[in-house]
C-alpha cells in the first residue's frame, strides 16, 4: 500500500509541475521584455485608406511576422488601457519595426527575436499580440 501511495504522489507531484510549467510559459505585455524563437515570414496585407474594404484604392503592404516555433499564452494586464486580453496559444505575432530596425537578410530563417508584447489596437496591427522588436539575430 505504501509503494502504491508513494506512487501516486510521484504522480501528483509531477502534474504539479506539469502545471507550473505551463504557467510558467505565460509572457506579459510591455513593459516586460521577451525572447521569442520562430521564423520570419513577410505577408501581404491590405492597408490604408480602409485595409481590405476597397481593395482597388487600399496600400498592399508587405507585413514581417514570425511564427513561433511553440505557442505561447500572454496575460492580459488590468492596469493596462491597451493591454487587457489574455490570448492562449500564440503561434504568430507580427513584428513591428521601429527606429529603422529592419528584418531584411532574416526572412525565411530561423531566428530569436527580443522585444516587448502589445495587443492589436489597429487597422495596420494584422495578428492579437505584436512584438515590437529590439534586436534580431539567427537563432542557434
Amino acid at each position: 500500500m505504501r509503494g502504491f501511495l508513494g506512487a501516486m504522489s510521484m504522480v501528483a507531484l509531477m502534474g504539479a509541475a506539469s502545471v507550473a510549467s505551463a504557467a510558467s510559459r505565460s509572457l506579459h505585455y510591455e513593459p516586460a521584455v521577451v525572447e521569442l524563437t520562430g521564423t520570419v515570414v513577410v505577408e501581404d496585407h491590405y492597408g490604408p485608406p480602409n485595409f481590405g474594404e476597397t481593395p482597388e484604392e487600399d496600400a498592399k503592404l508587405r507585413v514581417p511576422m514570425l511564427r513561433l516555433d511553440a505557442p505561447v499564452d500572454v496575460a492580459g494586464d488590468p492596469h493596462s488601457d491597451t493591454n487587457l486580453s489574455s490570448f492562449e496559444d500564440v503561434d504568430q505575432m507580427q513584428i513591428v519595426l521601429v527606429q529603422g530596425r529592419s528584418v531584411d537578410g532574416f526572412i525565411g530563417k530561423h531566428v530569436t527575436v527580443t522585444g516587448t508584447l502589445a495587443e492589436k489596437l489597429e487597422g495596420g496591427d494584422f495578428t492579437q499580440v505584436l512584438i515590437t522588436m529590439r534586436t534580431i539575430k539567427l537563432a542557434r
